[in-house]
């Protein structure tokens, strides 16, 4: 049996359960806080990195590493494009959101930060609506690792006052993500109550 170690208010950890709830894996899931990790996790990952993943006794971490691995290893359904070239372009937009949005989100926890954080989240999106228009997923029209790694900011944009009401391709975007059971079921309770659900 996989196991999971987890942070309930993490967009990483968040991902990482999506998976696991989309491959319907077993998994048995130990909750910690980034701020407060135990000694025996550390023996584990001694770079402290949420979320975690011990499969088959080999302990894997970073949360793209842990999602790649979790989608070759479990392959139904298959959450990366068929071609080595829509592959490719998953794996920028993952890189891509990890860099530039992920941060973002991180500098809205800083008071003195919060307001060119949601400022440049906001722009993001609005240039996220116009591309959604084309297409129902991040990559073509396959739900992918892409979807999955903004699906955990989206899903806090409510927390941070970010109204998408005008952009109505990105809110049905949205309504696609948050409507799929193996995304409901990877909600921790913090992240239930963060939106009314």
């Amino acid at each position: 049996m996989i196991k999971l170690y987890s942070d309930a208010h993490c967009p990483n950890s968040h991902r990482t359960r999506i998976v696991l709830a989309e491959k319907e894996l077993p998994v048995t899931t130990q909750e910690v806080e980034t701020d407060n990790l135990p000694a025996d996790f550390l023996k584990l990952n001694p770079y402290g990195k949420l979320p975690t993943v011990i499969d088959r006794d080999i302990v894997f971490f970073e949360s793209s590493v842990v999602n790649e691995y979790l989608d070759e290893r479990y392959p139904h359904p298959p959450l990366k494009p068929g071609s080595p070239a829509e592959r490719a372009q998953m794996r920028l937009a993952v890189l891509q959101l990890e860099r530039e949005l992920y941060p973002l989100y991180e500098e809205t926890s800083n008071p003195r930060k919060k307001k060119d954080a949601v400022k440049k989240i906001s722009a993001y999106l609005e240039s996220l609506n116009g591309y959604l228009a084309r297409q129902e997923y991040f990559i073509g029209e396959q739900y992918t690792l892409a979807d999955i790694t903004l699906a955990p900011i989206l899903w806090r944009l409510e927390s941070l006052d970010i109204d998408t009401a005008a952009w109505p391709h990105l809110e049905g975007y949205m309504d696609r993500l948050f409507e799929r059971p193996a995304f409901e079921r990877a909600l921790s309770e913090v992240e239930q109550m963060l939106r009314e659900y």
